[in-house]
């Protein structure tokens, strides 16, 4: 279990203390990222389809229905129509979903904005399977954590085309909630 807690960023090494490899730039020092929260976004969803055990894990898909994002510099609606594709594995008593999402964002203003996600969902399996039915269940007794992907044509927010952004995730319902931040 690490000790890094939440918002924290845990500083690498000196690279001279790390002696399996021999280093050729060992004074090369990369700045720590930093996370600027992007938006806070709540997904509506449809039922779960259930594909089955395929060549690569159980996949389930879902749709979107819709839904809303609000941040300093990003706000608007969920279009109807993304979905999810995961694949769920079991290990043990544990349980991993493989998520693979795709959103249409509208902005305030008008821009369209895509948004994929990848990332992973883990945590005890009894607790997993029953995050569609059982609305007390916290975010804090799984973890889904998501590597967000955004394009745009529109010119106003031609920075999400290069950014990198991350989101702490959870499932509540037939909602997916989470925030996002740009890492600086």
């Amino acid at each position: 279990m690490s000790s890094i807690k939440p918002g924290q960023v845990q500083a690498p090494p000196s690279i001279t203390s790390l002696k399996g490899t021999e280093w050729t730039k060992p004074e090369y020092t990369l700045p720590l990222p930093a996370l600027e929260f992007l938006f806070h976004l709540e997904c509506d969803m449809e039922s779960f389809r259930h594909i089955g055990e395929g060549p690569y894990g159980d996949r389930s898909t879902v749709i979107f229905k819709g839904g809303r994002f609000e941040g300093p510099k990003l706000k608007g609606v969920i279009l109807p129509g993304g979905g999810d594709w995961e694949i769920v594995r079991d290990h043990g008593d544990q349980q991993t979903a493989h998520l693979n999402t795709r959103y249409n964002l509208q902005t305030h203003d008008g821009a369209n904005i895509y948004l994929q996600t990848t990332g992973t969902r883990t945590g005890p399996r009894s607790v997993l399977e029953k995050l569609g039915e059982d609305t007390s269940i916290k975010p804090d007794q799984f973890k889904m954590r998501l590597h967000l992907m955004m394009e745009t044509g529109d010119p106003r927010y031609s920075w999400v085309n290069s950014g990198v952004f991350i989101a702490s995730s959870g499932r509540v319902g037939s909602q997916v909630i989470y925030d996002a931040y740009e890492v600086l």
